[in-house]
């Protein structure tokens, strides 16, 4: 086991006297509602490619909304950028609190964002004052501080390079440890910004005390617990520990804000958000946008290394492979051979490419020294950034005013003895023959799908489907998840959905792309209507306003719908309107009742006339799943004749819920049918092509279809 690569004896904020739960600014004014509303940046609308590469509070949207409800309890406003100049001694014997997370004079943290900062920009106005801050460390005096150390904090808070660092020291001291206990905890979103919230307030130590107790009245996740139960327990310990110091009485940031979130089950922490703090509201209505302030100009710096070909010098094992450093999952990784400089990754942004921002996140084996080039031809270097007392963590470079084609992280000392190794390179700027708001091209990539999902069971229970198979689509990494339909059983009420698909399926319900079912009908009987399926899912399955929507990724357009409503006329006439206007060369449609089927349900007659739409239109596939087996057909018209002009239907009900077994009637075009094996659908596909396979749930491939084109 490797040990840890920076070792402090931190002063914990729980060991120093008590802070003030809300931190007013200079001007105590508190920001009215309208204000912060006003003050949200600009929201973009996420491209199919960006909400499938997200995967925890570490993703950019996710972080910057964490960040914004943090500053709400911090400084009454949503506006976190506004804070890198604040300064002042607040009185609660730890000295000067400073910039966008309260770093104090008394608690080591100031002291380690200074000797960060002179060791990026030696001649800053605040390097003269080492000497006094390492002299007050653990203290409130502010000896050898006054009188211009305030004035100094805000003239470096004017630069971008002292901004920087009060980011890098942010993450790493704080933000990236609670994140990475959190994950390990098995948490998702809402329990990852519990952990930073929590280290925030009251640092490593009053953290810890915190979780251990929290794990003395409850399992985490990854102890075969209820995340929901356990985040409970969290929360309760947290407001114990707040009600210690007189000053944290108001546990108003738990209370209105945190404990709202997990009685919605938004686990993820999906807009819309509502919360108050200390007697504010605050809204977050749409995902904003990460970066800069919003006094930047709309669309700059866009992230665009994201799923783009990338090359190493080396790979420490074939599972550590330099595209893990570009693919947006925070659990994934590029490793160089280990013991030997130099080393460096390289990332293929597209011709023509700016560059004005690059964000490391380093694994435990990080650079010592190490250069951020840029070029044209992959031959020719352009030096960005040189980085000389490297220290791990997340290095953020900005202000950068690179062109070219290649991104070169160059290492020449190793930290460790170790090799180098990325979590993820972000680069933002515009990309190559795009504007920053058009999605990235795609080539290949992948989906994992299936339908008739969640039974009423944990974990724990013998025959349990749904956990087994919402591991084997993990362990494929696609691009991201569909589900065709009755994704929770029996009558799939809300409390089903947390206690069960929320707890398997649900752990990437940030990327999955859902359909309902007849199942998700039964929760309103007498109507017939999906209200648990919305609530659940909110926008991921309204994203258009309706429980039937499309999207594009790729060369591919996707179509989701409603065969629960295939008897409505407005579905009807947008499916119309949305093929008559989709300018993707291939097309792909999922909804849950199948027009083929041998299976027990047998064909359903209700899929025809939609059929009839999507073969008018080219469609190449539709993805089925009601009757609980697996079965690939061969292309066929809505009459079920072999067409080579028709679509392949693929329907994959063995999601989880228990098999059906062999029907009594085989279909004539049904290709493969596997009755009794559970499973998902891996769907590879290319801007021309599809293939389908079968993967069991021990990640045997049960059945691979043939590759089609598009037409």
């Amino acid at each position: 086991m490797r040990i840890p690569h920076r070792i402090f004896r931190r002063v914990s904020r729980s060991e120093r006297p008590p802070r003030p739960a809300h931190r007013r600014r200079r001007t105590g004014v508190r920001v009215a509602l309208a204000m912060a509303l006003a003050a949200i940046p600009a929201a973009v609308a996420l491209n199919t490619g960006q909400a499938a590469a997200a995967s925890g509070l570490d993703d950019p949207v996710k972080k910057e909304i964490a960040l914004q409800i943090v500053s709400t309890a911090e400084n009454s406003s949503l506006q976190w950028r506004e804070q890198f100049g604040y300064i002042e001694d607040i009185g609660d014997g730890r000295g000067y609190t400073a910039g966008i997370v309260g770093f104090c004079s008394g608690t080591h943290d100031m002291l380690e964002l200074v000797e960060y900062y002179t060791g990026k920009v030696p001649g800053n106005p605040l390097a003269k004052y080492l000497p006094a801050l390492r002299a007050v460390d653990g203290s409130d005096s502010h000896e050898g501080l006054d009188p211009g150390f305030t004035t100094a904090w805000e003239q470096a808070a004017a630069t971008p390079e002292f901004r920087a660092a009060q980011e890098h020291e942010r993450d790493r001291v704080y933000f990236a440890p609670s994140v990475s206990r959190a994950k390990s905890d098995g948490l998702r979103v809402l329990g990852q910004f519990a952990y930073y919230d929590a280290i925030v307030m009251h640092g490593q130590s009053g953290f810890d005390s915190i979780r251990a107790e929290a794990r003395s009245n409850a399992r985490t996740p990854a102890e075969g617990g209820d995340e929901t139960r356990y985040l409970d327990a969290f929360l309760d310990a947290r407001v114990v520990e707040m009600k210690k110091e007189e000053a944290h009485e108001d546990t108003s940031r738990i209370d209105t804000a945190q404990r709202v979130f997990l009685r919605n089950g938004n686990l993820d922490l999906a807009t819309p958000l509502a919360w108050s703090v200390y007697g504010d509201d605050f809204r977050i209505d749409t995902d904003p946008r990460p970066g800069p302030g919003s006094t930047e100009p709309p669309g700059a710096e866009a992230l665009i290394s994201r799923g783009k070909p990338a090359t190493a010098s080396s790979s420490e094992t074939s599972s550590l492979t330099p595209g893990k450093a570009v693919d947006g999952d925070a659990t994934t990784r590029w490793a160089s051979a280990e013991g030997s400089d130099p080393q460096w990754l390289r990332i293929d942004l597209g011709e023509g490419a700016s560059v004005s921002r690059v964000e490391l996140k380093w694994e435990a084996a990080y650079a010592k020294q190490y250069r951020l080039e840029i070029s044209a031809n992959g031959t020719d270097w352009t030096r960005l950034a040189t980085e000389t007392a490297g220290n791990g963590g997340t290095d953020t470079w900005s202000g950068l005013t690179g062109k070219g084609r290649y991104l070169r992280v160059y290492g020449t000392a190793r930290g460790t003895a170790y090799g180098y190794s990325l979590w993820e390179a972000d680069v933002y700027g515009s990309a190559g023959g795009t504007t920053p708001t058009d999605p990235p091209p795609k080539g290949a990539f992948t989906v994992v799908g299936a339908g008739d999902i969640a039974d009423q069971c944990n974990q724990s229970d013998p025959g349990c489907q749904h956990f087994k198979t919402a591991a084997r689509a993990m362990a494929i990494n696609p691009a991201f998840y569909i589900t065709m339909g009755d994704n929770q059983y029996d009558d799939a009420h809300i409390e089903d959905f947390r206690n069960y698909y929320d707890k398997s399926w649900g752990r990437f319900k940030d990327k999955t792309h859902p359909v309902p079912g007849n199942h998700e009908a039964y929760d309103d009987w007498d109507n017939q209507d999906e209200v648990a399926y919305r609530q659940y899912f909110g926008d991921r399955a309204t994203p258009q306003g309706k429980m039937w929507y499309s999207y594009d990724y790729g060369n591919w357009h996707f179509v989701a719908l409603n065969s629960n409503r295939f008897d409505e006329r407005e579905q009807l006439d947008w499916l119309k309107a949305d093929l008559a206007k989709n300018s993707k060369k291939c097309v792909a449609a999922y909804f849950h009742h199948p027009l083929f089927s041998s299976g027990s349900h047998g064909n359903d007659p209700v899929s025809k006339p939609v059929w009839s739409m999507l073969q008018a239109a080219g469609t190449e596939l539709v993805l089925s799943g009601h009757d609980h087996h697996y079965e690939r057909f061969a292309p066929q018209s809505p009459d079920g004749q072999a067409d080579p002009n028709g679509i392949v239907q693929i329907l994959g009900g063995m999601g989880g819920k228990d098999l059906y077994g062999q029907g009594d009637t085989v279909q004539k075009n049904s290709q493969k049918r596997i009755w009794d094996k559970f499973g998902v659908m891996q769907l590879d596909f290319t801007d021309t092509t599809f293939t389908s396979k079968f993967v069991g749930t021990d990640g045997t491939v049960l059945d691979t279809g043939p590759t089609y084109n598009c037409r």
